[in-house]
């Protein structure tokens, strides 16, 4: 079987009905199923994070003003008095 319950201390297969290593008397038993749940919360965090900047840089945007050169406003007053 390749999802089982190990001993956290003589790492050896137990029930997923024992509360105790029948073994060595250990109480802690780990779950094969620990590090996909870390990884599916880490992957979800990420996820809210990133759509979290995207939405920050979406709502601050500001158009910054372009400053006009010295030629522009002499071609505009040429265009002006024509």
């Amino acid at each position: 079987m390749l999802y089982q319950y190990h001993c956290a201390c003589c790492n050896k297969v137990v029930a997923s009905t024992d509360k105790e290593c029948p073994y060595c008397g250990s109480q802690h038993i780990r779950s094969p199923y620990g590090w996909w749940i870390f990884c599916l919360v880490g992957c979800l965090a990420v996820v809210m994070v990133f759509k979290s900047v995207q939405f920050y840089t979406q709502t601050h945007e500001t158009d910054t003003p372009t400053q006009k050169s010295i030629l522009d406003v002499l071609n505009s007053n040429e265009k002006k008095t024509n």
